[in-house]
């Protein structure tokens, strides 16, 4: 093997993964994020459009990272609450190639806080 072919292969995958989620999340219908923090944040009224506009394009069934995770209602959600955290709030790796506004990032800590109401 050439010595280039680690370095090509490593470019390529990289290049990738990088792409995988690169759907412009301008178009996207925006979530509804309370206006003022620390009040009262549902599932229905705000996480779950949160997702589905942030990541259902990646994580909904069939789709690429459908392995990973799952966005398919509440029970999947809440299911996989510590991925969504470690994620999301604590490593903010996700969404990729894409970013959530301290409003939305509040809003999920806020639903985590509160006990993940329905």
């Amino acid at each position: 093997m050439s010595k280039f072919t680690y370095p090509v292969i490593t470019i390529m995958m990289t290049l990738f993964i990088l792409s995988a989620c690169s759907k412009n999340q301008a178009d996207e219908p925006q979530p509804v994020v309370p206006e003022k923090p620390g009040i009262q944040v549902s599932y229905a009224a705000v996480v779950q459009p949160l997702l589905q506009a942030r990541c259902a394009g990646c994580h909904a069934p069939g789709k690429r990272a459908a392995a990973a995770w799952s966005f398919n209602g509440y029970t999947s959600v809440t299911g996989s609450a510590d991925k969504i955290k470690q994620a999301v709030l604590v490593s903010k790796t996700m969404p990729i190639g894409g970013t959530l506004s301290a409003a939305e990032l509040q809003s999920v800590k806020d639903w985590f806080d509160q006990g993940m109401p329905q």
